[in-house]
């Protein structure tokens, strides 16, 4: 998968993506958030009531996010960001396999998280960002759970159109999309009839 961002090659993409996959504490997340896209707290939001990995095609629903309350700590929130960040996704079968090793590997927590502690609480978004940083190194600190939503946007706008790559992100509509995520280059106007002139 070409990842999107950093102005790197794909060479080195490939090899950051491999850095975050193997051996590391956010493996699971960083091996199944490339096909996805979701944002950190919507991935660590997960519970296995909302993936159907039997269903054909497979499916999972982004149903909330995990915030943090002054006095109380951190939360599951019942509802995404937005309303267009409640939204159900097909998965690759990449992911489906991902997903079922780790659903066979789970221990039972009270939230039914897909993606929770070492305690069976929910993880808090800045320790896995902090053990992210750890797994990627320094060779590779362009890659950001932002890499993989644009790198995400930029394959399906390329086939789909930035609408289809909205949807998938959880966006409203393709404005913001466009702006920030698809990777594409900036379109210059025609100036043919004034450049013609080099020619004489």
């Amino acid at each position: 998968m070409r990842l999107s961002g950093g102005g790197a090659g794909g060479e080195a993409s490939q090899s950051a993506l491999g850095n975050l996959r193997v051996g590391s504490s956010t493996s699971p997340t960083s091996n199944s958030e490339p096909a996805r896209g979701p944002r950190p707290g919507e991935a660590l939001a997960l519970r296995w009531s909302d993936i159907d990995l039997d269903s054909t095609p497979a499916r999972m629903t982004f149903s909330g996010t995990i915030i943090r309350i002054k006095g109380k700590g951190l939360i599951r929130q019942e509802w995404t960001k937005t309303d267009s960040g409640y939204r159900t996704v097909v998965l690759p079968q990449f992911v489906i396999d991902t997903l079922r090793r780790v659903k066979a590997e789970a221990v039972a927590n009270e939230l039914d998280l897909v993606f929770p502690n070492r305690d069976g609480g929910i993880w808090d978004p800045h320790n896995f960002n902090r053990l992210w940083r750890q797994a990627r190194g320094e060779k590779f600190a362009w890659v950001t759970p932002k890499t993989f939503r644009k790198t995400v946007a930029s394959l399906i706008a390329e086939q789909y159109g930035p609408q289809a790559a909205a949807q998938q992100l959880g966006h409203a509509n393709d404005s913001v999309t466009k702006r920030h995520y698809i990777d594409q280059p900036t379109e210059a106007p025609d100036f043919t009839a004034a450049l013609g002139g080099l020619a004489r």
